[in-house]
């Protein structure tokens, strides 16, 4: 269904709300609402975008919204403005009103819904320690609930990898690390295919994108 005009979020809008309430983003998350599967469902995904971007409030404020426009087919202005006034952030929703006939640069974000087709290579080889590597370097703040949710990698064992991040906060050490830990337990049964399953089993889950299938299998969308 297309969009009326002057209802697509731009993202003048998303750095206002960024640079505006960011503290209290997790309000805002509550009154769009950030998905339709309930209260417990809202604070579990606030849960993971706060664990995934520690000590940013900008950073999880802006993960929240385009987190909100991959799941809301829906997601308009209108909507947005009307939280933040539900909120009493009237001050905020008259000024993203004021930005609503500039439309320029409407944040586009991925579809979840489609899969990304296979690349031509043998998906049934051992992946190689040169893709983990690849892989590590894109998935960034993602490391800890790609290792937790799809790696099977323990608690202790992720606290464990975040101490190789110190002491410049390099996500590549921790990254790595866990991936190592996957591939050696796996044995044979790491393959491209099984690797490339949970890549996308993260993409589906609206954290990972497909510049992580790009850079690490030469993927062109």
């Amino acid at each position: 269904m297309s969009m009326a005009v002057g209802e697509k979020v731009t993202h003048k809008m998303v750095s206002h709300i960024e640079g505006t309430i960011a503290a209290d983003w997790q309000n805002l998350a509550y009154h769009l609402p950030l998905n339709d599967k309930g209260m417990i469902g809202v604070k579990n995904q606030i849960d993971n975008i706060e664990h995934a971007d520690r000590g940013s409030l900008v950073g999880q404020c802006k993960n929240m919204l385009i987190a909100w426009l991959k799941n809301d087919e829906q997601a308009t202005v209108t909507k947005l403005v009307k939280a933040l006034r539900d909120m009493g952030k009237n001050r905020s929703a008259t000024e993203i009103e004021a930005m609503r006939e500039v439309q320029e640069d409407p944040v586009t974000v991925e579809s979840n819904s489609s899969t990304v087709a296979e690349p031509k290579i043998n998906m049934n080889r051992r992946v190689e320690d040169a893709e983990l590597s690849k892989i590590a370097g894109k998935i960034s703040i993602h490391w800890r609930r790609f290792a937790s949710e799809q790696l099977n990698i323990s608690q202790t064992e992720i606290s464990n990898a975040a101490q190789k991040m110190l002491p410049d906060m390099n996500t590549y050490n921790a990254a790595i690390d866990v991936f190592h830990l996957w591939k050696n337990r796996q044995g044979d049964k790491a393959t491209v295919k099984k690797l490339w399953d949970l890549l996308e089993n993260g993409r589906q889950g609206g954290y990972l994108s497909l510049d992580i299938y790009e850079h690490a299998f030469d993927v062109k969308k």
